[in-house]
């Protein structure tokens, strides 16, 4: 008879004190010697992400994460092993096994031996997860599953997609979060959904953490919707309807030894209103479980049309120096491209070669894009590189990085600034887990690229490692493709189509002389160059800046256009004093340049909140003689 086993108790609350009980039918009579094996998912195992782990003990009833097995008529004797679940042959991180043996007495087959896990707390991810547990080489048919709950909402967002035609239907996501975003378990209820400057478009609206609110807009123009306060991002209205697309592909789930999250692709569509999204976990820890964890995902949730998800691994062979991820244009690539269990590219010489190779051999299928491309982790040691990106390193990289990932949760990859208020040092500081890197002085940042005759474009990602692609202040990216589809978004990244936010819609037109950002032309020396930036934010915008590095002639990059946008008269910062300008969250830049030779233009903007900024890079603009 197969054992069984249930958690009593529950749902827990995220971020709340939790007291677990275990109860376990073994099914057959455990003797002295007999050993029962308990995990827990890492969502029980990590501090609020992926750098630190509980510290799980058996020895103080009284002490933080305590664990303890109890049966009546029979002592254990305990001991705490790291493994990784999904692949139990690579270096666990968090993954914590609680080995029990009956150190004397005997358990009858229908005897009830109890877990518990106590003074700890619930994960801050809302998940249905499964507890592993074996007894004497047996695993219950069905594993106990550990359910926990989102807590009440602290705010609200409202998604729209960025283009549409006139007539249209479409959908505005109306969804309210808790304070570690997951969708809250708040109720709503007599809720108006207004178009911004027209009035009303729905009203008593009810809904529980989230609901998708159809619409149509008739006519062209630039529109905006209102609930309770919370501002839409911008929808363009237009016959010549033009994306962007918004996607986070760079999303960890609990198939990787540092990460947690169960339904990746769930959260990227439903709570943070993607378009698309890619699962890029680490190679070394997962093992074929892992991989057809990773297709199961991938295959059940796409969608053309409606959502994508986008194949990936994180693979990290020693001659690209730092950090990459590899994206597939479909899944015939992703399997033909997997690596065979244990092979370790941070390690073995082989396996970097190995893994390397099996991606350069299929170039057209395959794209390869750096991350936190100028990061040290924690405090750097004299002369180390830490995980900054040697571009130069790989020559031959036959054309396969044609973006970076320019912001992640970890911060800013422009350029070497470590006092921006989005570098290393600080962005993740703000995060729960409170950690700050370092930023790594030397030619590893899109402007050192650029400046050296590298064709980049740029896309923004979270590296999330909590399976939530999409959080605000994670970074998302803007894809112009030809339609949502894994291959038109994967095509349009081959293109640089794109740019890169923080996590935040905003909305980007950037050309020079027609030249769309991401692209690159010819021009004649003494030609006028008219330079065009639109943005329509989400926030009172604070900087709007254009850039410009002429090869051959500047040092660095020199800024040709930086304002701060105001609408004068507006508002008063209190009764009696004079009108002050107003923050506004559109802006229109136009000026003239002359083509003087070789040369790369790019945009940035910087936008509300000033205690923790969202930006937005466009793709630069290439012009050669």
């Amino acid at each position: 008879m197969p054992p069984s086993a249930r958690i009593t108790g529950g749902p827990f609350t995220v971020g709340a004190p939790a007291r677990v009980r275990l109860a376990i039918r073994p099914g057959v009579r455990l003797k002295s010697g007999d050993a029962i094996e308990i995990q827990f998912p890492n969502s029980w195992l990590m501090i609020d992400g992926p750098s630190f782990t509980r510290g799980v003990q058996t020895a103080d009833p009284d002490g933080a994460h305590f664990m303890a097995l109890r049966a009546a008529g029979a002592r254990f004797e305990l001991e705490i092993l790291k493994r990784h679940l999904p692949f139990p042959g690579c270096e666990a991180r968090h993954g914590r096994v609680l080995v029990a043996r009956v150190a004397s007495g005997s358990v009858p087959a229908g005897g009830q031996v109890t877990c518990l896990y106590a003074n700890t707390v619930a994960p801050c991810v809302a998940e249905r997860e499964t507890v592993w547990v074996k007894v004497r080489d047996q695993v219950p048919k069905r594993g106990p599953e550990i359910v926990t709950v989102a807590g009440p909402a602290v705010d609200l967002r409202l998604v729209v997609p960025s283009a549409v035609r006139p007539g249209q239907r479409f959908e505005v996501l109306a969804v309210s979060l808790d304070r570690f975003e997951n969708r809250s378990s708040s109720a709503y209820r007599g809720r108006t959904l207004e178009l911004v400057g027209s009035g009303p478009v729905a009203r008593k609206l009810a809904f529980k953490g989230g609901a998708r609110i159809p619409v149509r807009l008739d006519r062209e123009g630039v529109f905006r919707f209102r609930m309770d306060g919370a501002l839409s991002n911008a929808v363009r209205v237009s016959k010549e309807a033009r994306g962007p697309y918004w996607g986070d592909i760079h999303v960890h789930t609990r198939v990787s030894q540092d990460g947690l999250g169960a339904d990746p692709y769930g959260y990227s569509r439903d709570v943070a209103g993607l378009d698309f999204a890619g699962v890029v976990d680490h190679t070394e820890g997962m093992g074929e479980d892992g991989y057809r964890q990773a297709l199961r995902w991938a295959r059940e949730a796409n969608r053309p049309g409606r959502f994508v998800s986008i194949f990936g691994d994180e693979r990290n062979p020693r001659e690209w120096t730092g950090h990459h991820n590899v994206y597939y244009r479909s899944e015939e690539a992703f399997l033909r491209c997997q690596l065979r269990p244990g092979c370790d590219p941070g390690k073995s010489p082989a396996d970097s070669r190995e893994s390397m190779r099996a991606v350069l051999d299929d170039p057209g299928s395959c794209l390869v894009i750096p991350h936190h491309t100028g990061m040290g982790w924690g405090n750097l040691r004299p002369g180390s590189i830490g995980s900054a990106v040697r571009l130069e390193a790989v020559a031959d990289d036959r054309g396969m990085r044609p973006v970076m990932e320019i912001y992640s949760h970890h911060g800013q990859s422009e350029l070497y600034d470590p006092g921006h208020i989005l570098a290393y040092e600080f962005n993740r500081m703000r995060n729960p887990e409170r950690r700050s890197n370092a930023s790594v002085d030397g030619p590893f940042y899109a402007r050192d690229y650029w400046a050296a005759g590298r064709r980049l474009g740029v896309i923004g990602s979270s590296d999330e490692h909590t399976g939530r692609g999409g959080r605000r202040h994670g970074g998302v990216a803007a894809v112009f493709a030809r339609d949502l589809s894994r291959e038109g978004i994967f095509d349009a990244l081959c293109e640089r189509r794109c740019y890169a936010t923080t996590g935040e819609r905003i909305l980007l037109d950037f050309a020079v002389d027609g030249v769309e950002m991401g692209q690159e032309a010819r021009r004649a020396r003494g030609a006028k160059l008219p330079v065009r930036l639109a943005v329509w934010g989400t926030a009172g915008l604070i900087r709007v800046d254009v850039l410009r590095h002429r090869f051959g002639t500047d040092r660095g990059f020199a800024l040709i256009h930086s304002s701060s946008p105001r609408e004068g008269g507006t508002s008063s910062i209190a009764a009696g004093l004079a009108a002050v300008p107003k923050m506004v969250t559109d802006c229109q830049v136009e000026l003239e340049e002359e083509f003087a030779g070789p040369v790369v233009y790019y945009a940035r903007v910087v936008q509300e909140p000033l205690e923790w900024p969202a930006m937005a890079w466009s793709s630069p603009v290439w012009l050669d003689e």
